[in-house]
């Protein structure tokens, strides 16, 4: 089965079926250890902040992801409907939100907590579960589903 990738653009986005994924198409991801792995293949090694939401199945599986934001080496701007309308286009039965510290710090900024709030609060009026907000660094990561005790 090809990979499920959302590609947007100014005014419009697509889904693309990829026959050669650049992630583990279908892996299954019951750990925040599992989408940092993915996270950092896919954006890793960006120097500037960039924002990738990886959407899963009902049985925790990858099926696709699309990055919905890149900004400064320090910020990128994000709303709520810039993750859940590809989200909900690609028909994701949850998801996953994951960026970039370029900093190489994972620590969350009061402006990832904000856009934290918003997300779940938004994902969950649409009935699209927020599963876990996800930094990564090269080196190291921090989950909020885990250090928070998102239930």
């Amino acid at each position: 089965m090809p990979a499920v990738r959302v590609t947007t653009r100014r005014y419009s986005f697509s889904v693309v079926r990829d026959a050669d994924a650049t992630y583990p198409n279908h892996a299954p991801v019951n750990s925040p250890r599992e989408a940092v792995d993915i996270a950092r293949h896919i954006i890793g090694e960006e120097i500037t902040e960039c924002i990738l939401v990886l959407f899963v199945n009902a049985r925790n599986r990858i099926s696709g992801y699309a990055e919905v934001a890149r900004g400064t080496i320090n910020a990128a701007r994000l709303q709520p409907r810039d993750v859940l309308v590809p989200a909900l286009c690609a028909n994701a039965a949850g998801l996953i939100v994951c960026h970039n510290h370029p900093s190489a710090d994972a620590t969350p900024s009061r402006a990832d907590r904000v856009v934290t709030a918003a997300l779940r609060n938004a994902a969950q009026i649409v009935g699209l579960p927020l599963l876990d907000h996800i930094i990564v660094t090269d080196t190291e990561h921090f989950s909020f589903r885990s250090e928070e005790g998102w239930e």
